[in-house]
Order: structure tokens, then sequence, then C-alpha cells
């Protein structure tokens, strides 16, 4: 419990008791980030619901784009931009066409560059889009996306801990690479898992009255499961593109893998079932 309230305070912002800090807790504990992402998940839902009975008076049209920003702004507000900075700081380094060590260098400099204000700015208009259509196709299943996302991107982030070595020599994100093993990706691939199929059948707890046909539901695991499973390789991929790239993953690009695959993962939730 110790661990994982370390890191809880270490990845949000959301105020905790004060914790003597150790090391080893904290880098153990990164199985339970998915568990993160459920909070994290759940504070968007709720500024969700109350933006959207605040806004209750108002056109769809103009309620929906507010929402959309609702969602974004309470997930930096959350979480401190802590993994954008790491998204800025990767695209700066990896786009930088130097060597390894220059690579490392600048994603360790503090200064954003012109190649970390595009990803950034591309980020941001990528993500409402995505959830714009999201919500236009299908509300419910945006709904799902709310309270899921932060989830399957933080399991990625676990994937990404035991697939590389960390490309320097110390950092914080060594203590997370260096504690995280298969048993670890185990643990978290079940939390996230256990919680997207979980999340489908949350509408029949929540309304007595809720009902859909077998197929509908069973199709919904499979399909959401297969999702999980594609963000899984996509983050391995990851790991090993950067692990070329700079000889191994950082803190930095932990957090721009988290970026990226909720964005990856919005994109399937989008695409994907209408192959079914």
């Amino acid at each position: 419990m110790k661990g994982f309230l370390l890191l809880l305070s270490f990845m949000t912002r959301i105020p905790m008791p004060k914790i003597e800090y150790n090391e080893e807790k904290l880098g153990k504990s990164m199985k339970y980030f998915p568990v993160v992402g459920i909070i994290v998940g759940l504070i968007l839902l709720f500024f969700s619901i109350v933006f959207t009975f605040i806004l209750k008076n108002l056109a769809y049209t103009a309620v929906l784009p507010i929402i959309i920003m609702v969602i974004i702004l309470t997930d930096l507000i959350t979480t401190g931009a802590l993994h954008l900075d790491g998204l800025a700081d990767t695209f700066d380094g990896i786009f930088s066409y130097r060597s390894k060590h220059k690579m490392l260098e600048i994603m360790k400099d503090s200064r954003l560059g012109s190649n970390g204000a595009l990803a950034l700015i591309l980020y941001f208009l990528i993500k409402f889009a995505l959830f714009y259509s999201l919500i236009i196709e299908n509300q419910g299943e945006a709904i799902y996306a709310v309270i899921t996302y932060p989830v399957v991107a933080r399991f990625c982030s676990v994937i990404s801990c035991a697939s590389a070595p960390y490309a320097r020599g110390s950092g914080m994100g060594k203590t997370f690479v260096d504690n995280t093993k298969t048993c670890g990706v185990i643990v978290a691939t079940t939390i996230t898992l256990l919680y997207i199929i979980g999340m489908i059948f949350m509408p029949f707890v929540l309304f007595t009255n809720y009902s859909l046909p077998l197929y509908f539901i069973a199709q919904s695991i499979v399909i959401n499961v297969v999702i999980v499973l594609l963000l899984g390789l996509f983050a391995y991929a990851f790991s090993k593109l950067i692990e070329r790239k700079i000889g191994g993953i950082t803190g930095d690009t932990l957090g721009a893998l988290l970026e990226i695959s909720s964005l990856v993962y919005l994109f399937l939730l989008l695409v994907i079932p209408t192959f079914f």
C-alpha cells in the first residue's frame, strides 16, 4: 500500500498524506500503475458529469466542445502535465537526428524545442478530434473511453518498463525499469483486462432496465480485449524502437508512450468496432 501511495503522489497531483520516500517500494509499485489510471479516469468522468449538468440548458453542439476541453484540462491538472513534458522532450531528442548521447542531452534539457512544441500541438488537436468523433458516433462508447483510456495508457508504460533497459546510468525512471519484471506485467495486464471488461457491465449495474443481446456483450468484450492486446504490442514495439535509437528507455519516453498510446487507444475504439 505504501508503494502505491508513493506512486500515486509521484504520478499525479492528487493531495496525499506525507509518506516517507522509499525508492524500492516506489519502483515495485509500477505494476499498479493501471490503478492510478482508474482513479484518474473516475475523476475525468466526475467532472464531465458535473459540467454536463451545469451546461444542460445549452445546445448540444455548444456543450460538446466544452466537455471535451473539460476532459483534457482535468487530465492535465490531475497529472500536472508530467507525461506531456516527457512527450515534448522525447520528440525534441529523437527528431534531432543527433548521436545517442546528444539525443539524451537534448531530452534532459528543460527548454522546449520546435519538435516538442509541434508534438504538443498535434497531440491536443488529435485528442480533441478523436473525442469529438467518439461522442458523435456513440456517446456510450465515449463515456467508456473516458474511464478506460487512462488505464490502458498506463498499462502500456508498464509493458515498456519490462521491455527495454534504462538508457542512462541514473534517473527516476530507472527505479521503475529496474523493478518491473514479468510478474509485474502479469499483474498490470490482469488489472487492466478485469477493469475494461468490468466497465462493459457497469450500465447493467447502474440501470436495472438496461439490457443488450448476449451476442453484443460478447462482441464488445472481444473487441476491447483485442484493443488492449494491440496496445501491448504497440508499447513493446515503441520501446524497442526507442532502445535502438538511444540505447534504452527513459522517464521521458515512458511519458511519451503513455500519451501516444492514449491517442492510439481512442483511435482503435473508434475504428475497430466498425469491422464487426
